[in-house]
């Protein structure tokens, strides 16, 4: 056998052989990298994960495989939500659980995975956008423990700083008016809110412990 070996090895015109087949790897391995390359291009979030990850996505004819790498690509967006068994995506699902329906669902059907992952996060977008337009416009017209329980974690965040900052500037402006109480008064309102929402929690706490 090992005659056999080193016969093989010392073949003329061996070692040409295995640097020509060297550079057609190296010639593979830089038009499969150019390949992921456009397809990074054409969805940037596929930056966030490996080569290996990506092939697997792309080699695979189910829309799910993107599931286990959402959270690398989404922040915080852990599942995508599909309508039974189909490849109708009608939402996605964070890491707590908590759920975003989409305002108009996204079709994975024959579509290249670059393509609808564009499509599901526009939506998104689209999705929140409506929503914190709605949290914002009723913020005013709800009492402000409801109004938190009824919206995402992120989109009361937001909607509060908007609303907080609206009334900041309207105390100051009243000032300005004459009304030198104004800041005082938003500060006491804003600390019952806080107190309404701190006592809200400690229900909560509470019915969790006797579970």
């Amino acid at each position: 056998q090992r005659r056999v070996h080193g016969y093989a090895c010392h073949m003329d015109s061996r070692l040409n052989d295995l640097n020509n087949l060297v550079m057609k790897l190296d010639e593979c391995q830089k038009g499969l990298s150019d390949y992921l390359e456009t397809k990074r291009m054409a969805f940037p979030r596929f930056y966030f994960i490996s080569d290996d990850e990506l092939l697997s996505i792309l080699g695979s004819s189910q829309a799910r495989a993107v599931q286990e790498h959402m959270l690398k690509m989404f922040d915080n967006c852990a599942l995508l939500l599909f309508k039974g068994e189909s490849n109708l995506i009608e939402g996605v699902q964070s890491a707590e659980g908590e759920i975003l329906p989409f305002n108009s669902v996204v079709s994975a059907e024959q579509v290249a995975v670059e393509r609808w992952l564009n499509i599901v996060l526009v939506e998104k977008q689209r999705t929140l956008r409506r929503i914190l337009k709605e949290a914002t416009f009723h913020y005013a017209r709800s009492e402000r423990v409801e109004w938190i329980g009824k919206y995402h974690g992120m989109v009361a965040i937001a909607g509060s700083q908007i609303w907080w900052t609206f009334q900041v500037e309207d105390a100051f402006r009243k000032v300005k008016q004459g009304r030198k109480q104004a800041v005082k008064d938003l500060a006491q309102k804003l600390s019952r809110q806080l107190d309404a929402l701190v006592s809200e929690m400690d229900k909560k706490k509470k019915k969790k412990k006797k579970k």
